[in-house]
């Protein structure tokens, strides 16, 4: 290539990544993942056990010991934990090769609802959109930091399902080839959907309603689509047929209420949530003198964009307003508090809020409002999402703990289901931790009950220590004990889980 050819094609790049929309999507890409970086450097950012639960999967799929459910649930795909397993082979086990899956898993949503906007509205409702998704609220900016096992995925296939739809009923006819490929593509996208997470019918319902009743003619489509859909959710038909269908059974509502009462919990807390108005697990507002106006602001500003968006993103349209109704069935969705059964919401609520933004508001200053929002939330968000342990707060670095046992030559041991899987997954399996309730997967709980002398550890000074140093006195049973920072160890001359004593375990 000669030296004049090479300077004009850097000229025409240099011109290209200075155009207004690419410096704004550079803008909004890396405002989004230095929100995220300092998320993970922060306290909220540390690995939980649930996180750890899904690293362990992750390990066992590299070794061939594939799983069709997420560890003590009849619910929750594993393409996430199949994910990891890959990164993990490329990058090693750790942290935060753990975590590059749910980022990556926003960073797509955030592509797939820009591709919706496209067919639904403008280039520049699509964009805001998407940039909305990446960027707002402080909630989910968290939330795509934390790997929870199948979330992401499910959020991406309900995004793909919706996109399916809409080039399907494009005005501009498809072949009859084409057309059945993607009513395939469709189906097998909504199956492997239901096996990640039923959680994928808040948006499979709506939509499914709007192409009967705008689209019927289309509708010849589903012979092919349904049994895409059986082969896509094989795994949960597969593993709930061998199961007695726990999968069918309604799991127990965390909190207490009907469908009434869910409906209501939506309106007061979860939709402000998303909207980024309350924190997640307090539901402070995070104005709280101003709460009623902005909130009624908010509800205007949807509203106003719904009513632009117009009849061209009709699905957008029946999305949004069939979510709570079909939300409320759900036995979980009396739990807004954490936002994690809404997500499916906000793609949805992007694009509402980026059409009521359009010619109002210039794009950036739109991306510039969500960063502070989301900064907000996360700053009041500090401090309340590490777990309690018996009513302490869990320590943010559990090192000296591993150490310690492994000091002392521990193995195999007895801990709360947050400090468990944890240990167990930093440890590489070395130190086996089972933990006393929320057993997720019972080869650990027998490899710690065929040890000759596991340990039980607790944080200092809790009840459930104080119960369990009281309960090997009362059978008088010799232990040695270990402390260091604010863990106590015991290793009991027989056997003895926090289980077996009263109050030793929550």
């Amino acid at each position: 290539m000669s030296p004049t050819v090479a300077g004009t094609r850097t000229r025409v790049w240099t011109r290209r990544l200075r155009r207004p929309g690419v410096l704004a999507f550079v803008a909004i890409a890396g405002a989004g993942l230095a929100l995220r970086l300092v998320v993970l450097h922060s306290a909220m950012g540390v690995l939980d056990s649930d996180e750890a639960v899904v690293g362990l999967m992750a390990t066992g799929f590299q070794h061939g010991h594939f799983r069709a459910m997420y560890w003590g649930q009849s619910y929750g795909g594993t393409i996430e934990q199949a994910l990891v397993a890959v990164v993990f082979s490329i990058a090693g086990v750790s942290t935060t090769a753990l975590k590059v899956v749910p980022i990556a898993g926003q960073a797509l949503a955030a592509v797939l609802t820009w591709r919706v906007g496209l067919r639904v509205a403008t280039r520049r409702v699509a964009a805001v959109a998407g940039g909305l998704v990446w960027l707002w609220p402080g909630v989910y900016v968290w939330w795509s930091t934390k790997e929870r096992g199948f979330y992401e995925a499910c959020l991406c296939l309900s995004l793909a399902v919706v996109l399916l739809a809409l080039q399907i009923t494009q005005p501009q006819r498809l072949a009859r080839r084409a057309e059945r490929l993607r009513w395939v593509v469709l189906g097998l996208c909504a199956g492997v959907g239901f096996w990640e997470s039923p959680q994928i019918l808040y948006v499979l319902l709506p939509v499914a309603g709007w192409l009967i009743v705008f689209h019927r003619r289309r509708c010849v489509g589903v012979l092919v689509a349904v049994p895409a859909f059986v082969v896509g959710a094989l795994p949960w038909i597969v593993w709930n047929a061998a199961n007695r269908w726990k999968g069918l059974h309604a799991q127990p509502a965390p909190v207490p209420g009907g469908y009434g009462s869910h409906l209501r919990t939506f309106a007061k807390a979860g939709l402000p949530t998303v909207l980024g108005l309350r924190t997640a697990y307090t539901q402070a507002w995070l104005a709280p003198r101003w709460h009623r106006e902005l909130y009624a602001l908010a509800l205007v500003i949807v509203a106003a964009g719904m009513l632009r968006l117009g009849r061209r993103a009709a699905v957008v349209l029946v999305v949004l307003v069939a979510f709570p109704f079909v939300h409320a069935a759900f036995p979980s969705s009396g739990y807004v508090g954490e936002g994690r059964y809404l997500y499916f919401l906000l793609p949805w609520m992007a694009l509402a809020v980026a059409a009521a933004a359009r010619r109002v508001i210039p794009a950036l200053a739109v991306a510039a409002l969500a960063v502070t929002v989301s900064v907000a939330g996360l700053v009041d968000m500090r401090g309340t999402t590490s777990p309690f342990v018996a009513g302490a707060v869990l320590p943010r670095d559990l090192a000296p703990l591993e150490a310690a046992l492994r000091a002392h030559g521990v193995t195999r041991a007895w801990a709360d289901y947050w400090i468990a899987y944890r240990v167990t997954f930093e440890t590489r399996a070395r130190i086996i931790v089972a933990p006393t309730t929320d057993d997720r997967y019972p080869a650990y709980a027998a490899a710690v009950r065929a040890a000759s002398a596991p340990a039980d550890v607790f944080l200092a000074g809790t009840r459930t220590a104080v119960a369990f140093a009281a309960g090997l006195e009362g059978r008088g049973i010799a232990a040695t004990r270990f402390t260091t920072g604010p863990w106590v160890v015991f290793v009991p001359a027989r056997p003895l889980a926090p289980m077996e004593v009263a109050g030793a375990s929550p």
